[in-house]
């Protein structure tokens, strides 16, 4: 019996794939499968799953052209036979409970269709929480709370089996903003559940999707209009979403050192937003810059 489809899309990450599946691998929950979508790598990926993986019948390879994470996902779901779709990345670590706590969720939850866990960080070694997450009190969210952004990142699961979701946007140009899109288009008439407990780890290093600050702001303006063009909002809504992708792109901005256009995001999140702390905190930032402010603490 397949209970869930771990979909792990991969793209040149066959230094970091193996410890990640192995993760997978070792979950005291024995019923899943485990489908890699390769999505076009042109390193040695393909062999490593053969090499490490050709016993394991739970470890299912797919080879396709490179069209980005949406559509991997997308292909994961169709080649899908267990009743709970588990989304995940190549490069980071399942906690060895994380399939039994979401097995226990859906058995306490009867007809739940959308449901996470916690994760954290490894940063060089040092382990951080999320800070939006480490304290939301468990239970069912509605769509308000991704209205902000993506908490989750990809570490969700959707019902398969008589549910009909929303697939990801398959558009190239949406790539690192897939998962907040396809949360936002199935949240729309649908809770999700949010377990209190950490099972998954994120590694923290240079290749990560959201490291490149001017791809990443580019990515969420796009997918702020795609947002706006495809979904049923409110104008509260709407006025939300576009305080938050100013905030959001302020943030990269700083991290890029681009102050001046940090200050023009911030002053654009107040303008659509009001006056919320943290566009407040962003803006003072963003005028004095980190190394006076270290210097006065």
């Amino acid at each position: 019996m397949t209970f869930f489809s771990v979909i792990i899309p991969v793209y040149n990450r066959s230094h970091l794939l193996a410890e990640t599946i192995d993760t997978v691998a070792m979950q005291t929950w024995p019923h899943f499968e485990v489908i890699i979508i390769d999505d076009g790598s042109t390193d040695n990926s393909r062999q490593v799953i053969e090499s490490r993986y050709s016993h394991d019948r739970r470890v299912k390879y797919f080879y396709k052209q490179n069209e980005e994470r949406g559509v991997a996902r997308n292909y994961g779901l169709k080649m899908a036979k267990g009743d709970f779709a588990v989304f995940f990345d190549s490069d980071d670590w399942m906690q060895p409970h994380y399939l039994e706590t979401l097995e226990k969720v859906i058995t306490d939850n009867p007809g739940i269709n959308l449901l996470a866990a916690k994760y954290n960080y490894n940063n060089n070694g040092k382990i951080e929480n999320h800070p939006a997450l480490q304290n939301l009190p468990e239970g069912c969210y509605d769509r308000s709370l991704f209205v902000k952004g993506n908490i989750l990142a990809c570490n969700f699961s959707i019902r398969l089996k008589n549910h009909s979701s929303e697939f990801f946007p398959p558009e190239r140009e949406l790539a690192s903003m897939e998962d907040w899109l396809f949360l936002l288009a199935n949240l729309e008439t649908d809770k999700i559940f949010i377990k209190d407990r950490i099972c998954v780890t994120m590694r923290q290093h240079a290749e990560r999707s959201m490291s490149n600050n001017q791809k990443v702001i580019a990515a969420r303006w796009r997918a702020t209009d795609w947002v706006l063009n495809n979904l049923n909002l409110s104008n509260t809504e709407k006025k939300k979403i576009i305080a938050w992708s100013h905030y959001f792109c302020g943030i990269h901005e700083y991290l890029d050192h681009k102050r001046s256009a940090s200050i023009n995001e911030a002053m654009a999140a107040m303008k659509e937003g009001g006056l919320q702390k943290q566009f407040l905190l962003l803006l003072v930032k963003s005028i004095f810059g980190r190394k006076l402010i270290k210097a006065i603490r």
